[in-house]
């Protein structure tokens, strides 16, 4: 597997880190990872607070997967595509402890619906946001209720 989520607990601080190569776009095994990582920080008792961040200089999170985007064929492959977001984001929202979100650089897509689904947001002088879906002709169904 490309990319990572780690979690590092310091005294009662939750501190979720996600990373891919390409940008933090995610694919959805790491998704996955993400939303059970979410989860589970949510359930551990030595956690207090969450700080969802990624890792690298300028780039927060490019979205999902261009690579899993053009490879769909199918409705059930689309189905599990858009799900990916939509599966972290419901994560964050169902979490009972604070989660402060760090963007360090552009969220895209998927990455403004993590921005906007966690507690509280900061970002850095570097950050940005865009939805480039709206570009293509999609609308951003799957982060719009976290947006």
């Amino acid at each position: 597997m490309n990319g990572n989520v780690n979690i590092d607990i310091n005294k009662g601080i939750g501190t979720i880190t996600f990373f891919h190569p390409q940008s933090n776009s995610l694919p959805g095994e790491i998704l996955n990872l993400l939303a059970e990582t979410i989860t589970r920080a949510g359930n551990n008792e030595e956690v207090k607070v969450v700080v969802l961040k990624s890792e690298g200089d300028r780039a927060f999170c490019a979205g999902a997967s261009f690579d899993e985007l053009i490879a769909i064929e199918d409705f059930e492959t689309g189905k599990t595509f858009f799900s990916g977001f939509a599966k972290v984001i419901n994560a964050a929202r169902k979490c009972p402890k604070l989660i402060i979100g760090r963007v360090q650089g552009k969220a895209v897509g998927g990455g403004v619906g993590l921005a906007g689904a966690v507690d509280y947001c900061l970002a850095t002088k570097f950050a940005s946001v865009k939805l480039s879906e709206l570009a293509i002709g999609i609308g951003p169904f799957v982060v719009g209720p976290a947006v």
